[in-house]
């Protein structure tokens, strides 16, 4: 029985095979991705208040869970901008 030589490719894949690869989505557009998001619950939030303020079928407690959801993704959205903001002081006050 032989045994053949590896080479260094097949080591740095071996636990890849089978795996599809995924596109790398880079930060911003995951920042920008989430942003759209909060937007558009913010914009069903305000179309369900202006079709119960119109009398259609819109009940009051499909639009005041449509503007909990806004309100919690707003504040969700706050606070993480507060921590990037927190750790981009932090970074600036490390002495080089």
């Amino acid at each position: 029985m032989k045994i053949g030589e590896v080479s260094n490719q097949d080591v740095f894949h071996l636990g890849t095979q089978g795996q599809e690869k995924r596109p790398e989505t880079s930060f911003s557009s995951y920042l920008q991705n989430a942003l759209n998001q909060v937007s558009s619950l913010e914009n069903d939030a305000r179309m369900a208040a202006q079709s119960l303020a119109a009398g259609d079928a819109a009940q009051i407690h499909q639009v005041m869970i449509a503007y909990e959801k806004a309100y919690l993704a707003l504040g969700l959205t706050i606070e993480i901008r507060n921590k990037m903001v927190e750790a981009y002081h932090e970074i600036m006050r490390i002495q080089m």
